[in-house]
């Protein structure tokens, strides 16, 4: 009977033309019928087959199920315990209880009485660490859709250094649960873990390839939009984004991008700690050779709102550092006039506007199956400085404030050499 539901079940709910309405009317029917199926049998097998079923039907019906599934929340504990040493049980109820997490959504805080042990015995007390990769996907899926911080949450960190010395597929995961983490609850985690969290990713960094060094710039993204830098010693931090300009890895342009990303918030929210850490290095040809670095990757970037932040991170190095910024001033109004193209639309009496802010606007009226974690992040963009500041107002005042430290007679000698569309958009900005 068990086989032939299972069968049954997977081939009605798991056709690629299944449709989630068409089932609704069958719905209640068959969760139940599958539900005392799974309160009648005591074989383990049996269980792996019927949870099988459920999760397929959980994924094809998503939101629909949310009514059905409070029994089987319940029963989780209880089949956790029944399946002690059958490991196959065990991984069943790990991606069963993934799966009510993402269709349950904000309430996915019904699965913590399970989740909370269970993930505990997965990350310290799994001997053979067979479902590490099970548990960190279901973590992951927890921290995003969690509505709000529980000190469990937190907790679960503790065991973040043992995890990224792990390597493979789990890293990733990891990477992307301390970053969702830190989205969530930005000032727990810089308290408890942040000299702790760089120290690990310090010590990561030289052995992982591309994509992970890409994750890791994410987390430090991540911490420099919610937290003050000098609250989670930054100054580590720094000393790795420079070595990251000097690397010639095979994915560099990316991993060049996110180190210039960091830098960009930290010269843009803390000027003055920037400042610091370059004279402190000790190298005084440092800061010279990451502006010549930065300013010919700009054309890499993608999003508009890179373009903006990179560009008010330059022109407020250019107004502190004007001898550097005029040893630079033709590629430096390249890239204020490749930045403002890409930020600005004109309106319909052919003026230009900032529509950073107007497009963030509108896409931050959220969706019903948008996780947590997402509107979270959407929130923060709509925050975020690339958000609250207008460009053109800000090119204006920061090329009239150079002008100033240069002189007028020098920046007239120097923009005789610029390109005529860039001379006569930089001209319009400040008209």
């Amino acid at each position: 009977a068990v086989v032939s539901t299972q069968s049954t079940g997977e081939a009605a709910v798991g056709d690629f033309a299944f449709y989630p309405s068409s089932f609704a009317s069958y719905l209640e029917g068959a969760v139940e019928g599958l539900y005392d199926l799974l309160g009648s049998v005591g074989e383990c097998e049996s269980r792996v087959r019927i949870l099988g079923v459920l999760i397929t039907i959980i994924t094809g019906c998503n939101k629909h199920i949310r009514g059905f599934v409070d029994p089987l929340v319940g029963w989780l504990p209880g089949l956790w315990t029944a399946a002690e040493e059958h490991v196959m049980l065990q991984t069943q109820l790990l991606i069963t209880a993934n799966k009510l997490a993402g269709c349950l959504g904000g309430d996915s805080t019904k699965l913590y009485p399970f989740t909370e042990p269970v993930l505990v015995y997965v990350m310290t007390k799994d001997p053979e660490m067979i479902l590490l990769e099970d548990g960190l996907t279901l973590w992951l899926t927890l921290i995003e859709n969690a509505p709000a911080s529980t000190p469990h949450l937190i907790d679960l960190l503790e065991g973040m250094d043992k995890l990224l010395q792990l390597g493979s597929e789990s890293l990733k995961t990891t990477l992307h649960i301390i970053e969702a983490t830190i989205v969530l609850d930005p000032a727990a985690v810089a308290r408890r873990y942040g000299g702790a969290l760089v120290s690990a990713c310090r010590r990561l960094y030289p052995e992982v390839s591309g994509e992970a060094r890409v994750l890791i710039a994410g987390i430090f993204l991540s911490l420099l939009k919610t937290v003050p830098p000098e609250q989670w010693a930054f100054d580590d931090v720094f000393r790795l984004v420079m070595s990251g300009f000097k690397d010639s890895h095979s994915d560099y342009t990316k991993v060049l991008s996110n180190n210039i990303f960091v830098l960009s918030y930290l010269i843009v929210r803390n000027f003055p700690l920037f400042d610091q850490l370059v004279k402190s290095s000790g190298d005084p040809h440092l800061l010279a050779s990451i502006v010549r670095r930065w300013l010919s990757h700009t054309i890499h970037f993608f999003r508009m709102e890179h373009h903006k932040l990179s560009l008010l991170a330059l022109l407020t190095l250019a107004t502190s550092y004007p001898q550097l910024a005029a040893e630079n001033f033709s590629e430096l109004m390249k890239v204020t006039s490749l930045a403002v193209k890409k930020c600005t639309e004109r309106n319909e009496n052919g003026a230009r506007y900032d529509c950073l802010a107007r497009k963030l606007k509108s896409e931050c009226d959220f969706l019903m199956d948008e996780t947590q974690d997402y509107q979270r992040r959407r929130r923060l963009a709509e925050a975020d400085v690339s958000c609250k500041v207008d460009i053109l107002e800000y090119v204006r005042s920061k090329i009239q404030h150079l002008q100033q430290r240069l002189g007028s007679d020098t920046c007239r000698e120097l923009s005789s050499g610029l390109d005529e569309d860039v001379t006569e958009l930089i001209a319009e900005v400040l008209s």
